[in-house]
């Protein structure tokens, strides 16, 4: 006989509270079959073991080999994780569904909702684990240091996990109470109205098209709703943060769209400008086409930033086209300035644009001269002073200053950039692209050999790094001297002034006693 039918048997009357009588009524059997078939004496018909499986859900192989509440528990655990799963998986689809059909401001308020909601978790969490470790410190002070970080390491994993673990349950309990609830309910309230609206937009006649046009662009924005609970008002707190910080990202695109004003103006500029570069040709063309794409993004980016602002509508497929078709001008142009700048002469130091010059300063032991250029030429010549010849750019004027320790400096500045803009355009008329630059070139030095011997010493120690380092322990040793000195001269003072107090204090004592 089959022992595990005969307990099975007792388990699923007993699971399902029957009485050997009422099983034996459900089977079609009398009372003392049941009898038997749970004390093993008897074994049943195979129809009514099908009957008995069908009856209370069971598999007739597990009725009759296994045990039947194992099977049962292992059922229970299998569906429990199919739940768990599908349930995930229902909040992850929902989630993405909500957000594809709220609109843009929901969606911010939505996301920045959670994002404040996790910083406070994160700095409660904070302050409470801060809080613990000290207390930890306090507890575990007097144990060895390798069980007490033993120790600190398990607690830490422990508060960790916990921590995490519950914030995220937190949040999602949260964000599903606020929102999630709620969606499928608004979703039937304002969704199947639109179904309804598009079936009988469908339905108007020909001739009223203009009121099938309305409908259907009622619908479109509707698509986009609000998933609020009317019950629940917003958090006021979160609400006001929220406006808050909007209106400092407002502040900011309107900075910027300040500057993209700015910009565009000098865009403008540009493009009046290029015209006098109109005898180029392709490079001309080229320009035009660049600056007037670029003036366009411009335009573009700055209509989006004030919209933004002003919280007004966007025309957005006409801002994506013309965005679109900027690039591609823009492109273009560049394509077109590339491929003519190929008949361009590139020159380097044109002779026509610079000039030739001279200085002359005095000479002095101590004066250096040539540490900011890279090349300096010295030339031998009865001249005792320094004379110092250079090139430079035609338009640029020389300026020249001793800043400390003797350096003499010199560089080059253009006060008058109108003329070197003119040249710069004729050039360019002219298909020539020259350097220009208002760097000294050609830097000579016109002085006797003394002079120059000292000129270049003096470069080599101001260089020279052990030459600097001792010369700075030099200078503070001279004015340790110098103070050292001062002090010496205040001591003397100071005993001069005091054997002079003396002096007068022994006159003093004397004066008085004569009087007695």
């Amino acid at each position: 006989m089959n022992n595990k039918f005969s307990e099975n048997l007792k388990k699923i009357r007993k699971d399902n509270n029957l009485s050997q009588e009422q099983l034996a009524d459900e089977l079609g059997v009398s009372r003392q079959a049941i009898s038997k078939w749970e004390s093993a004496v008897a074994y049943p018909e195979m129809d009514k073991i099908i009957t008995l499986s069908e009856k209370f859900n069971l598999n007739i192989d597990d009725l009759l080999h296994k045990d039947i509440r194992e099977v049962k528990g292992e059922e229970e655990s299998k569906k429990n994780i199919n739940k768990y799963i599908e349930d995930f998986l229902n909040f992850i689809t929902n989630t993405i569904n909500m957000f594809c059909n709220m609109s843009f401001k929901s969606k911010c308020k939505c996301l920045f909702e959670q994002l404040v909601i996790g910083s406070i978790l994160l700095v409660v969490c904070l302050i409470i684990g801060s809080l613990g470790d000290s207390l930890l410190y306090s507890i575990f002070d007097v144990i060895p240091d390798k069980l007490f970080y033993i120790l600190h390491s398990f607690f830490e994993f422990i508060y960790a996990s916990f921590a995490i673990t519950s914030s995220v349950v937190i949040m999602v309990h949260i964000f599903k109470t606020r929102y999630l609830n709620y969606y499928e309910n608004i979703k039937k309230e304002v969704i199947e109205p639109q179904e309804d609206i598009k079936e009988i937009s469908v339905e108007v006649s020909n001739d009223d098209k203009k009121e099938k046009k309305s409908k259907i662009h009622f619908k479109k924005s509707e698509d986009k709703i609000i998933i609020r609970d009317p019950k629940h008002s917003e958090y006021k707190f979160i609400n006001g943060l929220f406006k808050g910080i909007v209106g400092f990202i407002k502040f900011f695109v309107l900075c910027f769209s300040i500057i993209l004003f700015v910009s565009l103006i000098s865009l403008f500029c540009l493009f009046v400008v290029s015209f006098l570069a109109v005898k180029t040709g392709l490079v001309f063309i080229g320009l035009l086409l660049a600056i007037l794409s670029a003036g366009i993004i411009n335009l573009v980016l700055i209509l989006l930033a004030l919209n933004f602002v002003f919280n007004r509508k966007n025309d957005k497929k006409k801002m994506i086209w013309s965005f679109i078709i900027s690039l591609i001008m823009f492109g273009t142009g560049i394509g077109l300035v590339i491929v003519g700048a190929l008949n361009f002469e590139y020159i380097e130091n044109d002779k026509s644009i610079l000039k030739t010059d001279y200085i002359e300063i005095d000479m002095k032991d101590n004066l250096i001269f040539g540490y900011h250029y890279p090349e300096v030429e010295y030339i031998e010549s009865n001249n005792e002073n320094i004379k110092i010849e250079y090139t430079i750019n035609k338009y640029c004027e020389i300026n020249h200053s001793e800043l400390p320790d003797k350096v003499f400096h010199m560089w080059g500045s253009c006060e008058n950039p109108i003329k070197l803009v003119k040249e710069v355009i004729s050039n360019f008329n002219n298909k020539k692209i020259v350097s220009i630059n208002n760097q000294l070139q050609n830097v000579k030095v016109y002085t006797t050999k003394e002079n120059i011997d000292i000129l270049k010493k003096n470069y080599k120690d101001y260089t020279d790094v052990e030459v600097q380092h001792q010369n700075t322990i030099n200078s503070y040793e001279k004015e340790i001297n110098e103070l050292q000195n001062k002090l010496d001269e205040y001591v003397q003072k100071e005993w001069e002034y005091q054997e002079e107090i003396n002096n007068l204090k022994n006159q003093l004592f004397m004066y008085e006693s004569n009087d007695e």
